[in-house]
């Protein structure tokens, strides 16, 4: 299994500094969640889930989870993680961090959980790896660029089409990218584009419709009516709070 670049809502490659989720390749689901610290809680916050949340997580069989933060750009208190989602069933039984938790331990760590933060926001992420770009070599690529899309009811096939359309004009340009559907959770269902950077510099190249070179206007023409909006966050991998399956490499 490739670690499959993207950094959903953000959010969110869970398995190395390099990606904000990893997916299989039939499409995986993950959940993502956007937590908003208390400033004065932050060490606190970094604290429980690094000594305790993620552990519990191992031990519930959660093979990895990622963790970013905002960049230069917008609020330094938000945190993203994402992780893999085997199933909803799963959901049930109170899910991961209950199985890895007794009934006490977890009314601690979720009593510590609301102690340290304003909010917790929570989605569910369907990557969808037939209209990504991926690549082999994710090294060093810390920085994510998440462009939420929302498209206007109806039009989503529209989208989808000129995606696929284009997905060889992107390879050839060397753009890599993840598309996730932002699927359940608060506010509208969205598209996510993630492209994952090397360094802010890299900013500056513009979206992935660069791809197009000359005709990058008439694409942006074409999405005309078909996307009503766009909204980009710039996330840093956090390695702190990360963790990855102790057997998997980069090119797993």
């Amino acid at each position: 299994m490739k670690i499959r670049l993207l950094v959903a809502w953000v959010v969110a490659a869970l398995v190395g500094p390099i990606a904000i989720v990893e997916a299989q390749d039939n499409g995986s689901w993950m959940r993502a969640q956007y937590v908003q610290v208390k400033p004065e809680k932050l060490e606190d916050f970094i604290e429980l889930y690094r000594d305790e949340i993620n552990p519990a997580l191992r031990r519930a069989g959660v093979p990895w989870r990622s963790a970013w933060q905002t960049g230069e750009f917008g609020d330094v208190y938000l945190r993203l993680f994402v992780e893999p989602m085997d199933s909803f069933a799963d959901l049930d039984t109170g899910g991961a961090l209950a199985r890895g938790l007794d009934a006490r331990q977890l009314d601690r760590v979720l009593d510590r959980l609301r102690e340290y933060t304003d909010s917790r926001h929570t989605y569910a992420v369907r990557y969808r790896p037939d209209l990504s770009v991926e690549s082999d070599d994710v090294s060093g690529l810390s920085i994510a660029r998440l462009s939420n899309v929302e498209v206007a009811p109806g039009r989503g096939p529209e989208f989808e089409a000129f995606l696929r359309e284009n997905l060889d004009a992107f390879r050839d340009a060397g753009v890599v990218f993840g598309i996730y559907q932002r699927q359940f959770g608060p506010g509208p269902v969205v598209w996510q584009i993630v492209e994952n950077l090397r360094s802010y510099s890299e900013l500056g190249r513009g979206s992935i419709l660069r791809a197009l070179g000359d005709d990058s206007g008439r694409a942006a023409a074409a999405l005309s009516g078909v996307v009503t909006s766009v909204e980009r966050i710039v996330l840093e991998y956090d390695e702190v709070m990360s963790y990855r399956a102790v057997n998997q490499t980069d090119d797993q």
